[in-house]
């Protein structure tokens, strides 16, 4: 069975979503498995949670992001097995690179 290109976008973006309410809501205490987990963050409890709280507002925008992408998909009925198919999964997934980037700038940016 091939899952449709649009339910994964959606799906990946609901679970991205899903995640990064409790780090904006500043509910995950300091932890070695779930958070951003960066040098600067560990540094101080204060620290750990500014940049969650800031990593967790850019993912759910990106999970938001991507929730429309694939809706979009799905609007545009591109069947699975097109050429396109690697396109509509690949770019809206690398678009996470940048958001990562402007993590790590705001953890640079913390004391310690």
């Amino acid at each position: 069975m091939i899952i449709p290109v649009p339910f994964v976008v959606l799906a990946l973006g609901a679970v991205f979503i899903a995640v990064s309410v409790p780090l904006v809501a500043r509910m995950v205490p300091m932890n070695r498995w779930y958070g951003v987990r960066t040098r600067k963050a560990f540094a101080s409890e204060e620290n750990w949670y500014e940049l969650n709280a800031y990593g967790g507002k850019l993912l759910v925008v990106y999970g938001a992001f991507l929730v429309v992408a694939g809706l979009v998909e799905y609007w545009l009925d591109v069947p699975p097995t097109s050429l396109w198919t690697p396109l509509l999964i690949g770019i809206p997934v690398l678009l996470v690179v940048p958001v990562l980037l402007l993590i790590n700038a705001r953890g640079r940016r913390l004391p310690g």
